[in-house]
Formats: C-alpha cells, structure tokens, sequence
C-alpha cells in the first residue's frame, strides 16, 4: 500500500512498528477531521454543590489538548472532554475508568501528559477524556477523582508513580481505586507482584508480559466488529471521537509517550477482569444447579 499509494495517506503509512493503525483508523481519523463529528463533544468542569454532590458546568473556554505530538506553545493543562453523559442512576460497574498518571509537579522539558479515560461497558466505547499535565499534580489527581464521582467509576492506573493513590488515600477515595487485576496470575505465572491498587505497565521484569498482553487485548478491542445506529457493521475504533488518541494509536511503536493509548488499555483490561470475576462468581451456582438436576434424576 505505501509503495502504491491511491491516496496521500496511503503514501505515510508506516510499515513497521504500527501496531493498532490500519487503513480503517486513519480514514476514520480524516473523517472526523473533516466533519462536524469533531466538534461533538462537550468540554467541562466539575465541581461540588452546597449539598456537596458532584456536577458539571459547560466551559467552553477550556482548552483540550488536540495535538500530538505535543504542541508545547499552546499550554498543556488540558480539561474534561464528554462524549456521551452519564445515565442517571447507572448500575455500579457499568463504567470503568483507565489513567496513566504523573507525578512530578513541573516537568517542561517532557511531552508526557496524564491521561485518564472513562469507558462505557454497556455501550462499549469511551465516554469522555481528560488529558493534561497542570503544574500541580494535585489538580490533575483531583479532577480524575471527581470524574470517577461523576460517572461512579472505579479506575485502574499505572501504579509505577505513587501520586495518584495516595492523593486518592488522602480524599478518603480508595474505593474509587480497582485492585490489581487476578488476571496478571495468567498473564505471568507465578506473578509474586502485589502493590494492592493499580497494574505496572513498564516493559521491565514480569511487567514486560503484561503490556504485551494489553496491547494484544486493545487491538482486539479496535477491530472486534460492532452495529452502528445505522444497522451498519463497523469496529469499535469507528466509535473513538477523541483525535489526540486516534493519533497515538496510529503512531504507537512502544517507544514514544502515548499516554491516551495506556489509560485505554487499562480500561480494557479491567473490562477483561470484571468479565472474568462475573464468570467466576457464576460457575459455582452453575454447578451447584447441575448437581441438583443430576440427584433428582437419579
């Protein structure tokens, strides 16, 4: 395709290291480049009333951060991108959150950002964003606790940087906190790593097979085929609105910062994890079930 290009974007494809771009991701991108679809979104604060329940105030003065790589000249504070609000009253566990955090209060000389995405398990997509890197840490861990309030989201986080959690401790918000997944035991066996809160996500010792594996789950995740509102077979990367991490995706190659990319594989981690603990509270009911049916039959 890059050697015989019909389209300038064919010609800049990358034809190693792109492990999640395809042709279906960059076309979508060009589309909601293009299209109104790009200006879908709702930009937000939150904040607490007098009878100290979270809401949200339309800003649209904010400024989200929609370059990547990073355009330093135009700041890097970010702010909270929604797609798709939170259904009142949802059941617990419906949405699920993934951040790749900082901690460093002031760090000029980095492109990396803190990301934290909210992800919809019913309706399998993400439903807003926030990306950004305040001169103060506490900001950046402050609005992601009051989106985990907002959406009643727990979230799991790259626990390398203990920041996060221990502002979280501070808050009284540990709940808001998923475990370490069991399902890093079958990941890497005869995993010892246990930091109680969070996954590690740096590819060094019994760490290196996690983010391999998060990374064969997300692309999974992009390409498992879904029916839009149109009664249309597409993918789940056609349900992405966020151009920063659609651009991540396609540049990801394991080596530069993509910090959209990791909170996504965290929230698709833990989707696999929720399935799994379902499935195994189940099986005991299910063969308790079995063994009824068999001793009336008997």
């Amino acid at each position: 395709i890059t050697q015989f290009p019909l389209t300038w974007r064919e010609g800049f494809l990358r034809d190693k290291s792109a492990i999640f771009s395809s042709i279906e991701m960059l076309e979508w991108l060009s589309t909601i480049e293009t299209t109104s679809i790009k200006d879908d979104k709702k930009k937000i604060e939150l904040y607490f009333d007098t009878e100290n329940k979270i809401k949200a105030k339309l800003n649209p003065d904010l400024t989200d951060i929609t370059s990547f790589p990073l355009d330093k000249e135009k700041g890097r504070n970010g702010c909270i991108v929604v797609w798709v609000d939170p259904v009142e009253d949802a059941t617990y566990g419906r949405y699920i959150a993934g951040c790749d955090p900082y901690d460093q209060d002031k760090a000029d000389s980095t492109d990396s950002l803190g990301s934290f995405i909210v992800f919809d398990r019913l309706a399998n997509q993400i439903v807003a964003e926030y990306t950004g890197r305040p001169e103060k840490a506490d900001v950046f861990y402050e609005t992601c606790r009051r989106l985990c309030i907002y959406y009643n989201a727990k979230c799991l986080y790259e626990n390398q940087l203990k920041g996060l959690k221990g502002y979280f401790e501070q808050k009284n918000s540990l709940h808001y906190l998923f475990e370490q997944p069991q399902i890093i035991k079958d990941i890497v066996k005869d995993s010892k790593v246990n930091r109680g809160y969070g996954i590690h996500m740096n590819r060094t010792g019994q760490a290196t097979g996690i983010k391999d594996q998060c990374e064969i789950y997300l692309k999974d995740w992009l390409y498992e085929e879904r029916t839009n509102e149109d009664g249309n077979i597409t993918f789940n990367v056609h349900s992405i609105r966020s151009i920063p991490l659609l651009k991540e995706l396609i540049a990801y190659d394991r080596e530069i910062n993509t910090d959209r990319v990791i909170a996504l594989m965290l929230c698709i981690l833990q989707c696999k994890e929720m399935h799994k603990l379902h499935i195994e509270e189940m099986q005991p009911k299910t063969l308790l079930e079995t063994d009824s049916f068999f001793s009336k039959r008997l």
